[in-house]
């Protein structure tokens, strides 16, 4: 991935981060009355977990790290090179090993998960775009 399409994914990317943010924010996003906000920023941070997945495995890639043995694995091949805080490394990897069954999780499972989450995908997103902007510049 070059340095241009991050920017323009990065931008739709912090949106949807704000959105969610906004969301978990709502103390009336659990109402039935409210669902299909709720759902929306559920699809919203499985979004946002898929291209943090594909945009860390493309660096792995295009730098010949280790291969991730599975989509949370990415998160620790990249902390291992230190693109990443090793911090932030438990929650994405909760997020990731959730994906496959977020469809059966309860609402407030699912709130209780992007709430935990919701501040590492900012900062794994910016240890991003850090890298991509050291591309950029050519260090």
């Amino acid at each position: 991935m070059d340095p241009h399409t991050f920017e323009s994914l990065q931008e739709n990317m912090k949106k949807n981060i704000m959105e969610v943010k906004s969301i978990i924010n709502n103390p009336n996003a659990l109402e039935p009355s409210d669902g299909a906000t709720f759902d929306r920023g559920v699809y919203l941070f499985q979004s946002v977990i898929k291209s943090l997945i594909a945009i860390g495995n493309d660096i792995i890639i295009e730098n010949d790290f280790r291969t991730p043995l599975n989509p949370a694995d990415v998160f620790i091949s990249l902390a291992e090179q230190r693109l990443i805080s090793a911090s932030i490394v438990p929650a994405l990897k909760k997020a990731a090993i959730a994906m496959p069954r977020i469809s059966s999780s309860t609402k407030p499972e699912l709130m209780e998960m992007m709430t935990e989450c919701i501040s590492n995908f900012s900062q794994c997103l910016n240890s991003y775009s850090e890298y991509f902007a050291s591309k950029k510049d050519g260090a």
